[in-house]
């Protein structure tokens, strides 16, 4: 079946978000040591994902199209979970337990804190 408008019109706001967000990662990382990159992104990108995803739930000041070119697109693009992986995969075994605890514990709390931001708002604005 072919694809609507609409459909189109989301790939381009996905494919937009997704340019925008690699080359953010790749700005970011260029400053930042390589694990120590990859876990600002990640903390970073879980932090602002937070932020857009529960906006729709308790303020709605983003839209489903920006929630697809910010949350879907850049996000998806800015994070990195496969660069996390490889990394972790080519430490020696404590170091890579710190990194892998460091990125669970830190992005969670990334997403907790931007959840946690929303509903603040939320309630000031209502």
């Amino acid at each position: 079946m072919p694809f609507a408008n609409k459909d189109l019109d989301n790939i381009f706001l996905i494919g937009a978000g997704g340019f925008l967000g690699a080359i953010c990662r790749f700005l970011l990382c260029e400053f930042v040591e390589a694990q120590l990159g990859t876990l600002s992104v990640n903390v970073l990108g879980s932090f602002m994902l937070g932020l857009i995803m529960y906006d729709t739930e308790y303020i709605g000041f983003i839209s489903p199209k920006g929630k697809l070119a910010l949350g879907t697109g850049f996000m998806g693009a800015f994070t990195t979970f496969s660069t996390f992986a490889v990394q972790s995969f080519t430490m020696p075994f404590f170091p890579a337990l710190g990194n892998i605890s460091a990125n669970l514990f830190l992005t969670l709390t990334g997403v907790f804190l931007g959840r946690s931001v929303i509903k603040a708002l939320s309630i000031r604005k209502g």
